[in-house]
């Protein structure tokens, strides 16, 4: 399979051939493909990249679509001509973001071999909630662009071309991220092992999240790979595939959502989710040509991961020895907790009358978090009070004179229709300096609880940086200001 990719690879067309190709007959699609039909693959996914643009070339004139994957993409802009969104989070945000360029491939013919995965439509299954054990200790990495570039290279690094048609760029030309904003971090165990790697990409409307675990799944799968009727193989390993279309992000247009997860030949799991796509591909007969460029994108990525010519790798970082010092401890009782000196000035001096069963947790990692937090639980109420110190705890800091900012009072429920938006943050979780605090603050910040009674939610900027997080139910405002009174 190694030199019959190679082979293909290096294959070019005559301008006759290629339009010839573009016109036959569709192919009726097999029961359980391992690649897309190859006559019809040959004639719809012969590309040309020109200026960094992927595209038909020639361009035929309107026509029945064709089955198999074609692949449109005229006049996308390049990466260059797509300035970044200012006002949301964007990969390029990242100090180690960087733009995956393949500029050799440009002017060059290519025919990807595209997977049959099969990605059924799970736009109506119910969300699954996914939660995870807490690691200890846990840190994340940033990673350099080298170490993304092994992932899928190995330590032999990038090949060399043996022919013009197989140059590539900065990461496996197939993958067909060219333009796209990447940046990818490694999330690590209290000991430095490696649990898992994540690499997110972003261009224009479409993005991607790339989920890699050393020898197990990634915990956010939902598909049963032991449930043969969900599953396509390809190249001897089981891949479970899925897909949505709905407006995923409330600007009024359909996001195609394509998902597939699997476990590598050499046992790193994967998951890999794309959202939209720059092209635009008729993956099945007859099929959206916007799903279709979704699934087209799913699936090279797949082939990539899978194919004896591709692969993961992730030796090089299997082990972090630079693990940030850090301590985690538990206590069963307030006094145990209160036994922490930094921390004991801001804890109540005594348990909240009506409840009962206690738990608290000191967590510090060097850098990241110095907090210990108490709560108390009576059936569905609870009191917590959580202590911040040191400077990586951010807060949305009030201004007592300016109710509009923080009380409660004035505005109905729901609130994303009575707040406006540049209160959003301080009404939700304000922030109070020490000095300001008072028992009418503390009225301001409270409401109904659906078991009864009020709860209240504010923080406390103490004089030396410390900041004191408070949430109360089924107390009344003056016990919470008993709370908070003691500590200033």
């Amino acid at each position: 399979m190694k030199y019959y990719n190679s082979y293909f690879d290096r294959q070019e067309l005559s301008s006759a051939a290629h339009e010839t190709l573009l016109h036959l007959e569709a192919r009726k699609k097999a029961s359980s493909p391992v690649w897309m039909p190859i006559g019809a693959l040959a004639a719809c996914t012969a590309l040309i990249v020109a200026a960094g643009v992927w595209k038909l070339s020639p361009a035929p004139a309107p026509a029945p679509a064709q089955s198999g994957s074609q692949i449109t993409l005229d006049n996308v802009p390049t990466a260059e001509d797509q300035p970044l969104q200012t006002d949301v989070s964007q990969p390029g945000d990242w100090e180690t973001s960087f733009v995956v360029s393949n500029s050799g491939m440009k002017g060059k013919l290519a025919f990807p071999m595209i997977p049959g995965i099969e990605y059924p439509d799970q736009t109506e299954s119910p969300d699954m909630a996914l939660s995870r054990a807490y690691m200890p200790g846990a840190f994340t990495v940033d990673l350099a662009k080298e170490d993304i570039q092994t992932i899928f290279w190995g330590p032999e690094g990038k090949p060399q071309a043996d022919h013009p048609k197989t140059e590539q760029g900065d990461l496996p030309w197939m993958l067909f991220w060219d333009g796209y904003t990447i940046h990818a971090h490694a999330l690590y165990d209290g000991q430095g092992q490696l649990a898992k790697l994540t690499i997110f990409g972003e261009k224009g409307r479409a993005s991607f999240e790339l989920e890699l675990c050393p020898g197990d799944l990634p915990f956010t799968c939902s598909v049963d790979l032991s449930r043969e009727d969900q599953l396509s193989e390809f190249n001897g390993v089981e891949v479970a595939g899925w897909s949505q279309v709905y407006d995923r992000d409330g600007d009024g247009q359909d996001d195609y959502i394509c998902g597939s997860e699997f476990m590598s030949k050499n046992d790193i799991g994967v998951r890999f989710v794309n959202r939209n796509s720059l092209m635009r591909a008729e993956y099945e007969q007859d099929g959206n040509m916007d799903l279709g460029g979704a699934q087209t994108f799913n699936a090279l990525f797949v082939r990539q991961a899978l194919t004896d010519g591709g692969g993961l790798y992730l030796d090089h970082l299997m082990i972090n020895e630079a693990i940030p010092a850090w301590r985690e401890e538990t206590f069963d009782t307030l006094a145990q907790a209160r036994q922490e000196a930094d921390f004991a000035p801001y804890l109540p001096t005594a348990e909240p009358s009506g409840y009962g069963e206690f738990y608290g947790r000191l967590s510090y990692q060097e850098g990241a978090q110095n907090m210990l937090f108490v709560r108390w639980n009576q059936g569905y109420d609870n009191v917590e009070v959580a202590v911040y110190r040191g400077e990586n705890h951010s807060y949305n800091l009030a201004d007592p004179a300016r109710p509009e900012t923080y009380d409660l009072r004035l505005y109905p429920i729901p609130w994303c229709d009575s707040v406006p938006q540049e209160y959003w943050d301080t009404v939700n979780d304000p922030a109070f300096r020490a000095e300001d605090m008072s028992l009418e603050l503390v009225e301001a910040r409270g409401r109904e609880h659906d078991t009864g009674g009020m709860t209240y939610s504010f923080e406390v900027l103490h004089p030396d940086g410390t900041v004191v997080s408070y949430r109360c139910d089924a107390l009344s405002a003056r016990q919470v200001w008993e709370l908070v009174e003691e500590t200033l």
